[in-house]
């Protein structure tokens, strides 16, 4: 295996080759870690955390000039797919989701009441749930309380999840005349028996209806979503599926690991008993979504997304302008993150914050107070120099060590001497490379972006020699 750097997203045929030889790194490599991000992640957000201190958060905020990133979260859905790990609420009541919606209103109109709304927001995103769920009036209210206290940059991407199964061609008219300018469809998989199996029956004419209805009405990113580990999926199986994708064409793809939790998500034990893909089998799938996708014209930007040439994500990584933040990968990650809705994670005024995670207690609170902050954590230091460290290795595949330097005043190897040497098993692999002033990713060293990062990160480090591996908080590395 070559040990030699190379620029990711680039289509190298050494990736796919090499992957051969990855099946036998897998047993070695693979563990339970984070998918940061953000750093510290969830999981270590300190318990003494002031979660009375958000306005204070904001206030300190507001005197930014940096533009925002802005997240909704919409967690309604008609029923629970067997998958999911989101913060979701089934239910179809029309007049809960407006009780749920006079909150948000209320929320978005006390976030904006601390002038964080001078700020222009280049990055917004409707997540759930299924935002599409709701009616176009419901969706109207939701619009009316962003505009009533932000404004969008005229460059800003808006974005929102859709579910193809639900979603209308007036809905999608309604997100082009409001801004919207990326959709994002839920597929997972196309084979009926994977479908049956998980709960989410959805045919390819419903995802292509959504797909061609937002590009005639001129919204022009289309991403579809995908999972590999769901019951049943083989490589062939999943390479038809890949194939329908294909003639979508869609700007981007996510193909995300799934994440089998039953202890955070109950009903994920229906899954249990279900013929799954293991490791090894998984590994191939991703092989072989790899080599279909490059050689179709995507570029793989790391971890699980793949965009076409002519997308921002591939352009900023051809440029190293990768970013990533909760959202995921993205090009336009503001300063701070204002998050609003149940269980929604945002980071303001140098802190990390959550809302509750109960929709009861959401709706009291904002009731209570005009936010629902409940825990959160405030970022040292230490704790932005490590997230700088993790994210450039996360994103761009390489990290200066002159740029960590000027940004935080440190020595890098001096520093992280004791990091570098525990990444001496992935450069003995031929996943790592170090160079004096530059940590590089190798081609396939892509497929274990998780693993290069694990060792800056602190707060891992003391859970493990706790005695804790990970293997009930996060999902494996591949």
């Amino acid at each position: 295996m070559s040990g030699e750097g190379a620029k990711p997203g680039v289509y190298d045929k050494r990736l796919v080759a090499e992957l051969a030889a990855a099946r036998g790194l897998l047993e070695k490599h693979a563990t339970n870690a984070p998918r940061y991000t953000s750093y510290p992640t969830a999981v270590d957000w300190t318990r003494d955390f002031d979660a009375e201190s958000y306005p204070a958060l904001l206030a300190r905020a507001a005197s930014s000039d940096e533009p925002l990133s802005l997240y909704v979260h919409l967690p309604f859905c008609a029923k629970m797919c067997l998958f999911c790990g989101c913060n979701v609420v089934v239910s179809k009541s029309v007049s809960r989701i407006d009780a749920y919606l006079e909150r948000l209103e209320k929320e978005f109109d006390f976030v904006g009441a601390s002038g964080i709304g001078r700020r222009k927001v280049r990055q917004c995103h409707w997540g759930g749930g299924t935002p599409t769920q709701l009616s176009v009036a419901q969706m109207e209210r939701v619009q009316r309380a962003f505009e009533r206290n932000f404004e969008l940059a005229r460059d800003a991407e808006v974005a929102i999840e859709v579910d193809p199964r639900v979603t209308t061609r007036e809905q999608v008219a309604w997100l082009a005349a409001r801004g919207f300018n990326r959709v994002s469809l839920g597929v997972q998989d196309f084979d009926p028996r994977v479908q049956e199996a998980i709960a989410r029956v959805q045919s390819e004419e419903e995802t292509r209806a959504s797909g061609d209805a937002a590009r005639e009405h001129g919204i022009g990113s289309v991403n579809i979503d995908l999972i590999n580990g769901l019951p049943h999926q083989t490589p062939a199986s999943f390479e038809r599926t890949i194939e329908r994708v294909l003639e979508i064409r869609p700007e981007r793809v996510a193909l995300f690991h799934y994440a089998h939790v039953p202890w955070m998500k109950k009903h994920q034990a229906a899954l249990e008993d279900a013929p799954t893909p293991d490791a090894a089998t998984k590994l191939a799938i991703f092989a072989m979504a790899l080599e279909r996708f490059s050689s179709g014209g995507w570029t793989y930007i790391g971890l699980d997304h793949f965009a076409l040439p002519q997308d921002e994500l591939s352009r900023a990584l051809a440029e190293g302008k990768l970013q990533r933040n909760f959202m995921g990968y993205t090009t336009r990650r503001g300063a701070d993150m204002v998050s609003l809705g149940v269980s929604s994670i945002g980071e303001v005024g140098g802190a990390f914050v959550q809302n509750a995670s109960n929709e009861a207690e959401y709706l009291a609170k904002i009731d209570e107070r005009g936010f629902a902050t409940w825990r959160g954590h405030a970022s040292s230091a230490e704790d932005r120099l490590r997230r700088d460290v993790i994210v450039g290795l996360m994103c761009n595949g390489v990290l200066e060590k002159d740029d960590i330097e000027r940004r935080h005043g440190v020595d890098f190897d001096a520093h992280f001497a004791s990091e570098l040497r525990q990444l001496a098993p992935m450069v003995d692999d031929g996943l790592v490379v170090l160079e004096p002033r530059a940590i590089r990713i190798t081609p396939v060293g892509q497929l274990f972006l998780r693993n290069a990062a694990l060792p800056f990160d602190q707060y891992l480090a003391a859970r493990r020699a706790a005695g804790g591996d990970g293997s009930k908080t996060f999902s494996r590395t591949l």
